[in-house]
């Protein structure tokens, strides 16, 4: 028995991180868990028991995304002026104000002002955890907290859907207005827990006083956040390139398509810790991000054959190019996460962060674009995306090297690049 409690008390040290990355993880889990649920009922709740069309729909969520793009990088200019975690807490509560009006929503205009109000600060969440991971951990664990992190989001995602199913099965406004509601108390957990989280390292005051924009002219990291856009695409693939290619151009049976999504899941969750490592230099996070690109150019080849052969054999050419896809997105999770710390200038990592995750999600919006091209180019189109896949890939040494010739004219970034010996990385 007393082993038993001592190997309990010692589990949060195992963690990344130590107890801070324990309550980062449980963080993580409830945000996920809360999100997995919303995503599965919120376009019945809207279509059903609100009565709105698929076009009243896609139009409230593109008012929403432009305005979140909008937002983002003064969101981040504010977290470097009054500290990411107080942007995070005020985000999450925001959040889960517009979620306690949600279950209310009863025609286009009030379901227009909602989502409006929750596009305000939807793009801004990510980079301040991100900013936050690296102001309550320590400088070598951060990259493993956040693929800890990470792998538990996918947990927690799996976990929500199956809630989220719930109120599908009883689908009734009730129903999705308690799924609604328990999205929004997520919300408000996670502002007390990150209110709660001690804070390691804080900027200078002299930084954090100024109002800066430096990340917009910041070539070497404008060129990083662009290579980690186009490598990010492999979240369309998933989503979207994939299913349609095994739908119309092969013979291999629409029901394959859920079983390859499995495999992702189950290697992503069991494999990101590992690709993480290695990525706390610069020279680390560039050859990760060689790696995914190679890794989904074989991808885009593998899908290439896959309607030529058998089924069988298609099904195995499938579930390569599924591993190979899930490689490129560890690797490139993981050396997007090692380089943004690595290259974001001192006393302006909200602002840097946003700029980064702004990249994200430009490629959000103009990637199911690009696939669908893809798609309807065949073979030539595949070939041309492994090809852009695999030049991003190999062109984030030279972008690493390009980032160092430049800190070396610029003090800031130099601090940055050289505070510890684990952070100056060779390429």
């Amino acid at each position: 028995m007393s082993a038993l409690r001592q190997r309990v008390r010692g589990w949060p040290r195992s963690v990344p991180g130590g107890r801070v990355g324990l309550r980062l993880s449980v963080m993580a889990m409830i945000d996920a868990v809360g999100t997995g649920a919303f995503l599965a009922v919120s376009v019945p709740f809207i279509t059903r028991s609100v009565g709105l069309s698929v076009g009243e729909l896609s139009l409230g969520l593109t008012l929403s995304a432009a305005i979140a793009l909008a937002t983002a990088v003064p969101l981040g200019i504010l977290a470097d002026r009054i500290s990411p975690k107080k942007v995070l807490v005020g985000v999450s509560l925001w959040r889960c104000a517009c979620f306690v009006l949600y279950p209310f929503v009863q025609n286009l205009w009030q379901f227009l002002t909602v989502v409006c109000l929750l596009g305000l600060v939807d793009k801004a969440a990510a980079p301040m955890e991100q900013a936050l991971v690296g102001q309550v951990t320590a400088t070598d664990d951060r990259v493993r907290v956040v693929a800890v992190l990470r792998s538990l989001r996918n947990v927690g995602f799996t976990v929500g859907a199956l809630l989220g199913g719930v109120g599908l099965l009883i689908d009734t406004r009730a129903g999705y207005a308690a799924i609604l509601l328990l999205n929004a108390a997520s919300f408000a957990v996670l502002a007390l827990l990150a209110h709660r989280l001690p804070v390691l390292s804080t900027p200078a005051k002299s930084l954090r006083r100024r109002f800066s924009v430096d990340a917009l002219r910041d070539r070497p990291f404008l060129s990083f956040t662009g290579i980690n856009a186009v490598l990010t695409m492999h979240m369309t693939l998933l989503s979207i390139g994939i299913p349609l290619w095994v739908v119309e151009h092969t013979e291999v049976p629409a029901a394959v398509i859920s079983p390859l999504v499995a495999v992702n899941t189950v290697l992503a969750v069991a494999l990101q810790v590992r690709a993480s490592r290695g990525t706390e230099t610069i020279a680390g996070s560039a050859r990760a991000l060689v790696r995914a690109g190679i890794a989904l150019a074989v991808c885009c080849l593998l899908l290439i054959a896959a309607p030529r052969p058998p089924v069988l054999v298609a099904v195995g050419v499938l579930l390569l190019a599924m591993v190979a896809l899930t490689a490129g997105e560890l690797f490139q999770s993981a050396g997007g996460w090692g380089g943004s710390y690595l290259l974001a200038a001192p006393g302006q990592e909200g602002v840097y962060l946003s700029v980064f995750w702004l990249g994200v999600a430009v490629q959000q919006i103009a990637a199911p674009l690009v696939v669908g091209l893809v798609i309807t180019s065949g073979t030539t189109g595949w070939a041309v995306l492994a090809a852009l896949f695999a030049v991003c890939g190999l062109a984030a040494p030279v972008v690493g090297r390009w980032a160092r010739a430049q800190s070396a004219k610029t003090p800031q970034v130099k601090a940055n690049m050289s505070t510890s010996g684990t952070r100056r990385g060779r390429i």
